[in-house]
């Protein structure tokens, strides 16, 4: 007190603009630091839970047919991928350890059905379970020696540790930054802190956003099918259920259509898995040309597309799978120099408001689907 009553009315004004100041600027500090980290953190561990889901179709088939070699070639092609992956290994359904690649862990989570988070001092892992893409129908694949109870449970595991290098980094400019601002705030002073306090909102608010981006666009890649660029299982659930509530709400008609192409097994058996995934991409791309914009395609697992059309009653949803039918059949591609003509099986179903699950319509048009198989494939049935 007695140093504050030596200084002059010009030093106390500027003192106690600054003080203010500072506190102000300090607070605000630490509340976007830990907004900051938080919101940095969960956009890391959503980064590596997409990095894992992107890689579970590829580790399921790898996983199917056994090979090692394999496994080793995508746990190493992915963590050559992005410098922030420190590790990625795969791991059998019993949480054993197949494949790795990259810096050896000291801990890993414990295999579990659901996605489990390990965070380290300096990485994160991320171990996600790959469970099937899809079931097949009753008789149109052999039989694996599993049953439909079983087909949800994990087939393994997919390991993907993140280096804490780059949220240090991150933090280190962040705490450089804010620093800066209050070290502002003292030199300018008492006018200058409601400025400072401003840009401090505005910086929050940027990064807040920016960071919020980065989520999205993790979120987004979560949802999407990495081979073909339609939506996954995933999104295409959450889509359907939310068109099956609009069309209870207001009484408008809504169909959903199978698609599987017809002998696929024998293309990825004659021709190589490489061609298969171009047949895949190649009859996804004519689906989505093929609907409305309204209507969502997305692959649900292995050769098997579905349709969501809203506002589409029965016989409208068969004439348009009847169209994509004959577009997929009179496109025929070019395997290994000859040419494939590729076919696919429709089977089309409309919501029951009796029965308004979703779980039911696709059991019609599976059904369907699955007439439509039996009674020569290359057609379309009506569930």
């Amino acid at each position: 007190m007695r140093f504050v009553r030596r200084l002059g009315l010009r030093a106390r004004l500027l003192l106690g603009a600054v003080l203010p100041a500072l506190l102000m600027v300090s607070l605000l500090e630490a509340i976007f630091l830990e907004r900051y980290r938080a919101d940095l953190e969960q956009a890391f561990v959503a980064r590596g839970e997409s990095i894992a889901r992107q890689l579970g179709p590829a580790v399921e088939f790898a996983l199917f047919v056994g090979s090692e070699a394999q496994l080793i070639a995508l746990a190493e092609a992915t963590r050559q991928s992005d410098p922030v992956i420190l590790a990625v290994g795969v791991l059998d359904r019993d949480g054993s350890l197949l494949a790795h690649s990259g810096a050896a862990l000291a801990r890993l989570p414990q295999a579990g059905i659901d996605l489990q988070v390990l965070r380290e001092a300096d990485h994160t892992v991320v171990l996600a379970p790959v469970r099937p893409a899809a079931w097949p129908a009753e008789g149109d694949l052999p039989d694996w020696g599993h049953s439909a109870a079983s087909a949800n449970a994990p087939v393994g595991h997919v390991l993907v540790a993140l280096s804490h290098a780059g949220i240090e980094a991150r933090q280190r400019e962040m705490l450089k930054l804010t620093l800066a601002i209050v070290l502002g705030g003292l030199v300018l002073a008492g006018w200058l802190s409601l400025s400072i306090a401003s840009k401090v909102i505005a910086r929050l608010d940027a990064a807040h956003a920016a960071l919020k981006r980065e989520k999205e666009a993790a979120e987004a890649l979560a949802r999407t099918d990495v081979l073909t660029g339609l939506a996954n299982r995933r999104a295409f659930d959450e889509a359907a259920q939310r068109e099956i509530r609009r069309a209870l709400r207001y009484g408008t008609p809504l169909a959903l259509v199978i698609a599987d192409i017809d002998y696929f097994k024998s293309i990825n058996d004659r021709f190589g898995h490489h061609v298969g995934d171009e047949v895949l991409k190649d009859v996804a791309a004519t689906l989505s040309a093929s609907v409305r914009g309204v209507d969502l395609v997305g692959r649900w697992g292995g050769e098997e597309f579905v349709i969501l059309m809203p506002e589409a009653g029965l016989e409208a949803a068969r004439e348009a799978a009847e169209r994509m039918r004959l577009v997929v059949a009179g496109h025929p591609l070019q395997c290994e120099g000859a040419r494939c003509g590729i076919t696919a099986s429709f089977g089309v179903a409309a919501l029951d408001p009796e029965r308004p699950t979703l779980d039911d319509l696709l059991g019609r048009a599976d059904a369907a689907l699955y007439r439509a198989k039996a009674n020569g494939r290359n057609r379309v049935e009506l569930g």
